[in-house]
């Protein structure tokens, strides 16, 4: 090679190196470049993400967009909440820098600023992508810059932890490190924190059932003639007794229900035991029938497992008052289709809720598990009592007339002459006989007088 070959072939290498510099700084130049008071990311694509991931150590997270509706990955796809995302991308945008930090690599361990896969001082690392995965954030997250609260600096105010004000975060994973003043500290490889929570809700409850599927427990059902009414039990027994103010709580059930976690539709049986479930059936005085299985408790006895099935039969027509006047007709009929519609929306968002096993908290449906006997009255210790246990007037207070109760003979004891048998044909209109026994037995002085033995003749 010569001279001439070499000196181009340097230079070739030399605008290679420039164009690549220049395209890394250009993907990086809104984070690498920013000062106090500019902006971290300038003109952030914020419409253009379409892929959210977060890790922290051994855990991960992603959040895509499919459809225009962002899912949550390592929760087989389940709608994330929307608005959380929004807010993070949005919060990313405005994110200023209120200081910067010198740091050399020695420090970023302190700071919790190193690679996020390590265990000592690794911090949580935020990246989002966008069409053919095209880096638009690459931020690591370390530790939160705190505040000391008023409770530390006076300790008679008593007990307060210290309040994050800001964090410390490195950009494209080298110095310098900016401390900014937003703490993001819901930015965590946590699925269930970043799942759409909206669920069911029951309005208007009309009736309620339960069945017990392979239990021996009695079924039972509640319902009520209008909102605001008392529910009254199917069928009941002559000893029940229903406490209304037991069954009242039945006015809240799910009306503001939600869960903790998903699993599919097709999870093993012998996790959730909804093969074999506690059935209850909600109806409302809207037209909707919810139809919600029960399994069993989770290993740690804090959640239970759920699905549900959503049906309604709604009025497609509104019903005319014979008062009606003509001057509320156009109002009223206004009314009705804005509030069908929003029956419809409602019934078509809750359909959605068939596609899962849900994790609900065990107080979410305490009332449906509850035995029959546990809504009615508990029994007045200070009620009448019945015939069979009134003690007779006659006897509340013991006479002397009264005969006492004569112990039987044991053995060894000599047995007192018996009456003479009584007529009972004597007795018919007479009153009752009482023979004492000290009838019976002379007194001890009954021969002095008049019985006394001769006297012996004198001699």
């Amino acid at each position: 090679m010569n001279l001439k070959a070499l000196i181009a072939l340097i230079a070739v290498a030399a605008v290679a190196i420039a164009i690549t510099a220049t395209l890394v700084k250009k993907d990086s130049a809104s984070w690498q470049t920013a000062e106090v008071g500019g902006l971290l990311f300038e003109n952030l694509p914020v419409n253009d993400v379409e892929t959210i991931h977060i890790t922290q150590g051994s855990e991960s997270l992603t959040l895509n967009k499919q459809e225009g509706i962002w899912v949550v990955k390592e929760r087989y796809n389940y709608p994330a909440n929307f608005q959380d995302i929004g807010q993070l991308v949005i919060k990313l945008s405005e994110v200023k820098p209120l200081r910067v930090i010198e740091a050399g690599e020695s420090q970023l361990g302190r700071l919790n600023l190193l690679a996020s896969d390590q265990a000592q001082g690794g911090g949580t690392l935020l990246e989002m992508k966008g069409v053919n995965d095209k880096t638009l954030v690459s931020m690591l997250l370390g530790k939160p810059y705190v505040r000391q609260s008023e409770a530390q600096k006076n300790p008679m105010m008593g007990m307060s932890g210290d309040i994050p004000e800001g964090r410390y975060v490195l950009m494209g994973g080298t110095p310098p490190v900016y401390l900014i003043g937003e703490p993001f500290d819901n930015v965590a490889p946590a699925p269930t924190a970043w799942l759409n929570k909206d669920f069911f809700k029951v309005e208007k409850l009309s009736s309620v059932s339960v069945q017990f599927m392979g239990e021996s427990a009695p079924d039972w059902e509640f319902s009520r003639d209008a909102v605001g009414s008392d529910f009254k039990l199917k069928n009941p027994l002559p000893t029940e007794n229903v406490d209304a103010s037991k069954t009242r709580s039945f006015s809240s059930l799910f009306s503001y229900a939600s869960f903790t976690d998903v699993l599919p539709l097709d999870s093993d049986p012998e996790l959730t035991r909804l093969n074999i479930p506690t059935i209850a059936v909600i109806k409302t005085f809207d037209g909707f029938t919810y139809t919600i299985h029960i399994g069993k408790l989770t290993a740690d006895e804090s959640g239970r497992y759920l699905t549900l099935k959503v049906d309604a039969q709604l009025p497609t027509e509104r019903t005319i008052t014979p008062d009606e006047k003509e001057e509320d007709k156009a109002r009223l009929d206004a009314e009705f289709v804005k509030e069908l519609d929003r029956l419809q929306k409602k019934l078509a968002q809750e359909k959605k809720c068939e596609q899962w096993i849900y994790l609900v908290s065990t107080w979410t449906v305490e009332n449906l598990l509850k035995n029959r006997v546990d809504w009615m009255a508990a029994a007045d210790p200070n009620a009448v009592k019945t015939e069979e246990t009134v003690i007779p007037e006659m006897l509340a207070s013991p006479s002397e007339d009264i005969e006492e109760e004569v112990e039987p003979l044991q053995d060894g004891d000599i047995e007192q002459g018996e009456p003479a048998e009584l007529n009972p044909d004597h007795l018919e209109n007479e009153e009752e006989i009482v023979v004492l026994e000290d009838e019976l037995v002379p007194p001890d002085d009954y021969y002095e007088e008049d019985d006394q033995d001769p006297a012996e003749p004198e001699e």
